[in-house]
């Protein structure tokens, strides 16, 4: 809730500096489409007990959802806009694990009671979806053409996350050791939340982040908009700076125009 009220108090400080003259207010909303891929560091989880480098590649494209409510300050050459949105990104990822010991497989869910470290190893299948949901507040500088027909504008964004969950499964083939023949693991299933630093681990996610966008739009009969607009998170997504990779989102959108005063 605290931050839904700053976010509101930074819209109408906004849409307050504009107000000296005319201006267009609206909604949008629309899907968000994300794409990239995880590499997640090599981890010691205990003396002589090794979590291996991982890396979750992207497989396919995420759909979430997009809404928002947005102003916008016409100048002669330029225009400005502000937006306060609320939007859900979704990653889907997997990873193949070559050899894993069994021990260190438990945070994948897995887990073989009175398993000691190097006794049995695994080759394991994973896959995660983890979705962030976050409130936006987007601030865009741009110019139109063709008396307002098109815009193309860009500028940062910056996103508190409400809400970042991850769905994983993981299955594989335990080697043969000494006493046991090799035999398979059934597919394991579970959900975690990645605020939560004891069930995320490494993977908690920040609270506050922020990006840029940039997009373009057409305007359709007066009232209707549709926006194309691309962003990347600048500053990473997880708390941990030793994880890298990349992650995209694209959104397409129908905004209506509610006022121009």
């Amino acid at each position: 809730m605290k931050l839904i009220g700053v976010a509101c108090l930074v819209f109408l400080v906004v849409i307050k500096a504009q107000a000296q003259g005319g201006m267009e207010l609206g909604i949008r909303g629309g899907g968000t489409f994300t794409h990239g891929y995880t590499v997640i560091p090599a981890q010691t989880l205990s003396p002589g007990l090794e979590l291996p480098r991982i890396r979750n590649s992207n497989n396919g494209i995420g759909i979430g959802y997009f809404g928002s409510l947005w102003v916008r300050k016409h100048y002669d050459r330029f225009f400005l806009q502000a937006e306060i949105s609320y939007s859900s990104l979704v990653l889907k990822q997997k990873a193949p694990i070559e050899r894993i010991d069994v021990a260190a497989a438990k945070e994948f869910g897995v887990n073989l009671p009175n398993i000691q470290p190097g006794t049995l190893y695994a080759r394991l299948n994973t896959t995660t979806e983890p979705t962030l949901t976050s409130l936006n507040i987007p601030l865009f500088i741009g110019k139109r053409g063709h008396e307002g027909k098109w815009r193309v504008y860009g500028g940062p964004t910056f996103l508190f996350t409400i809400k970042a969950e991850a769905a994983r499964t993981a299955s594989g083939q335990v080697e043969a050791s000494a006493s046991l023949p090799s035999f398979t693991l059934s597919e394991i299933s579970d959900q975690v939340d990645l605020t939560n630093a004891d069930q995320a681990g490494i993977l908690q996610v920040k609270t506050f982040n922020f990006g840029a966008e940039f997009g373009a739009g057409v305007t359709l009969l007066k009232r209707l908009e549709v926006d194309v607009r691309y962003g990347l998170p600048v500053g990473g997504v997880f708390n941990d700076s030793g994880i890298t990779g990349f992650i995209g989102y694209a959104t397409l959108t129908l905004g209506y125009k509610l006022a121009h005063f």
